[in-house]
């Protein structure tokens, strides 16, 4: 049985008695998932690529934790799938996908032991931006008896993991390439900070500056006689000015299934799939105070309720309180429906999706692996 196949089974015992119920009567706080609005995104976004004709997806993982939401964007023409452990890369591979890549740099042993093993199998790729880093993945390979693949890490401006220079991506790729176990495969840089611009024009330059810095890296590279096969780069803020950027061959954006407001804002065409069902709780004080609190969703500030128009005046733990100073339709015991302000966070405190079709649950998902733990899945590196 797949941990996958596992983590299924404890989520049914748990949650199995709501399947056929109307998400307004679910015990709240509840994770939503409407999932006809999930494909309809996925398939957008399949369809936008294709129409540029340029870059591929390779989705990330992180933003939605469901093996069951990483099929059907691999379904829909995803060339792989990014993510940000190893434990989520194990989780999938285990769940029988392929083409993974840990879009980070590891360091500690049980986690080297871990990728190298799931090399033997799987098509994995790895982050690296030292060169003593990368003869650790090496010695965990040879002694695995496997290849990995090895993405040299760029900074283009997050100010964060990655070479600075082309030098030093150039010096170090030459390194990889001496390595027994690796099989250098590219150069990724994630402009995230684009992602904390919300004009748009000033964005779009900030993103071109850095995929300009991130393709002439590349270039170096390429003329230097070491073949740059993969240029993999692109959040959800920028995803199709990089898609469309020369040079690119793919993004990393993952936001796009589910959505939520921070990146809404800034990317019209997808819709809010993911919502957090609550409760009304009291009516005092000219506000409306929910069961959701900070423990509930992320990025309080930029939490909705749909339909309503109710600013938020603050978030407590367990409390969600907005303003209705000229009143509201809304009573104590009605069901409401949260859209988050930022999705990956909302999904890792959760253990289950409720999957709903016209506001019907017809499934629970398993949302795995949550948080920094690696729930057991160490083990299968011993």
């Amino acid at each position: 049985m797949t941990q996958l196949d596992q983590a299924r089974e404890h989520i049914l015992r748990q949650y199995g008695d709501d399947i056929g119920q109307r998400r307004q009567e679910l015990i709240t706080p509840a994770l939503v998932l409407d999932i006809d609005a999930a494909q309809r995104n996925i398939d957008h976004m399949a369809s936008e690529l294709k129409q540029l004709g340029r870059a591929t997806i390779r989705p990330h993982y992180k933003t939605h934790k469901s093996p069951d939401l990483a099929r059907r964007q691999v379904q829909a023409g995803a060339g792989g799938l990014s993510m940000a452990t190893v434990w989520e890369a194990a989780v999938l591979a285990d769940a029988g996908m392929d083409d993974l890549f840990v879009v980070n740099t590891v360091a500690h042993p049980a986690k080297l032991r871990m990728l190298a093993a799931l090399a033997r199998d799987h098509r994995i790729l790895v982050a690296v931006d030292e060169a003593a880093n990368a003869a650790a993945h090496s010695a965990a390979a040879v002694a695995a008896g496997s290849t990995l693949g090895i993405m040299v890490e760029v900074d283009t401006g997050m100010d964060r993991c990655g070479v600075d220079t082309a030098r030093d991506c150039l010096a170090l790729a030459r390194q990889v390439t001496d390595l027994a176990g690796l099989r250098f495969e590219g150069i990724t840089g994630y402009e995230g900070h684009c992602s904390l611009t919300p004009d748009s024009e000033l964005r779009h330059e900030r993103q071109r500056e850095a995929m300009t810095f991130f393709t002439g890296v590349a270039d170096l590279l390429e003329s230097n006689g070491i073949p740059c096969k993969i240029r993999s780069a692109g959040g959800i803020a920028t995803w199709k000015w990089t898609a469309a950027f020369p040079g690119l061959t793919e993004i990393q954006a993952g936001t796009y299934v589910v959505m939520d407001n921070f990146h809404g804002r800034m990317v019209p065409g997808f819709e809010h799939s993911l919502t957090i069902q609550a409760t009304v709780i009291s009516r005092q004080s000219g506000q409306v105070i929910v069961d959701a609190g900070n423990k509930s969703v992320a990025d309080p500030a930029d939490v909705t309720i749909a339909g309503h128009d109710h600013a938020v005046v603050r978030f407590d733990e367990e409390h969600g309180i907005f303003a209705a100073p000229g009143g509201s339709s809304l009573r104590v015991g009605d069901s409401v429906a949260l859209v988050p302000g930022y999705s990956p966070s909302t999904v890792n405190w959760y253990d289950a999706y409720h999957v709903v079709r016209d506001g019907v649950v017809v499934d629970v998902w398993p949302i795995t692996p949550r948080g920094p733990g690696h729930h057991g899945l160490a083990a299968l590196a011993r």
